[in-house]
């Protein structure tokens, strides 16, 4: 049952059943008055649901202890708009047991963002079936530069081979970044001859890349310690430890949140990043402060011999400063 349903059965109780409930209780009337009583808190308790429906804190609340009757209460709204935002639904459906739905950005203001629009990872999906058996993406799908709109294409699909049912979905967007610039180049301030031993080590986690079969691999190994600026890369991004463990070339960076990106190694550093270049690494994050940054040792496994004809540089995607929402939108999967 909607709200609008709930909202008009509290108008449908009878008068009687009004007065039996102020009235003395009468001993030879208890099915009555218990069935009363039962009407009264059911009443109450599709008020309440509904109620938390329409409120941040409630409606998390009510999506905690069952998601498909607090997606069954969402009122549908399909565009929202703040901060010089609009996003609106345009297109939404199910086929072949997986769903789709398409959300357009407009740029009221014309400099909020442009083609290189990132929604910073800070999205949610509400549904009304379970969310651990789904798999999604939502990516960038096209922007119209007359109409300052980028159009995003969501994409859910069952993990476990079952159908996505109709229903109603919320997406919610905290905050977006509306440009990103691309940075490529040396590292300045980095001399791969003078690089020593580490001394201190940590042991982490970390994932292998392999280039060719395009794969990873985890094991444990030592890396370095959470450190300080040895070099800045370019803005939001550090060098802060550089040694060799275990006869791999360990590089440290740090990258403050916008800012994301990979360091490499080659022999043509005028060229850019390019397909020749050394992507063979193990990255093994750690995380300082609150989250909003983040440390990684990237390892190369060459010899000292090796690094000496090669130059470290970095690969990074620079955002702007996000733009905050929420922005958030419920409408009917069919």
């Amino acid at each position: 049952m909607n709200a609008e349903k709930i909202l008009s059965a509290l108008t449908d109780v009878r008068d009687d059943f009004v007065v039996d409930a102020a009235a003395p209780v009468r001993r030879h009337r208890p099915v009555r008055w218990l069935g009363t009583l039962a009407a009264a808190l059911v009443l109450c308790l599709a008020l309440a649901a509904t109620a938390a429906a329409y409120t941040d804190t409630g409606y998390a609340i009510l999506y905690a202890l069952s998601p498909a009757m607090a997606q069954s209460l969402k009122p549908v709204n399909e565009t929202c708009e703040k901060n010089g935002v609009r996003m609106a639904v345009t297109d939404a459906g199910i086929e072949d047991n997986a769903a789709y739905f398409r959300l357009a950005l407009t740029d009221l203001a014309g400099d909020i963002f442009d083609d290189t629009i990132d929604l910073c990872d800070s999205y949610d999906v509400k549904k009304g079936f379970d969310a651990s058996v789904v798999g999604g993406s939502c990516m960038l799908e096209s922007y119209d530069a007359d109409t300052r709109t980028a159009v995003f294409l969501t994409q859910l699909a069952p993990l476990d081979g079952t159908a996505i049912r109709p229903g109603k979905v919320t997406f919610c967007l905290w905050e977006l970044s509306g440009h990103t610039e691309k940075w490529d180049g040396p590292v300045g301030g980095v001399d791969l001859t003078e690089v020593g031993e580490a001394t201190d080590t940590v042991s982490m986690e970390a994932s292998f890349f392999n280039t060719d079969a395009e794969s990873f691999a985890d094991r444990t190994i030592d890396c370095l310690p959470l450190g300080t600026t040895v070099t800045e890369i370019c803005p939001g991004a550090d060098v802060t430890g550089i040694g060799w463990i275990d006869g791999m070339l360990h590089v440290q960076i740090r990258t403050d949140q916008g800012t994301s990106g990979i360091v490499y190694l080659t022999d043509a550093p005028e060229d850019g990043m390019d397909e020749g270049d050394i992507f063979d690494w193990a990255r093994s994050p750690q995380y300082a402060g609150d989250h909003r940054m983040i440390c990684e040792d990237f390892i190369f496994d060459i010899t000292p011999e090796e690094a000496a004809a090669l130059t470290l540089c970095g690969w990074f995607m620079i955002q702007s400063d996000p733009v905050q929402g929420p922005w958030e939108v419920t409408f009917q999967l069919k």
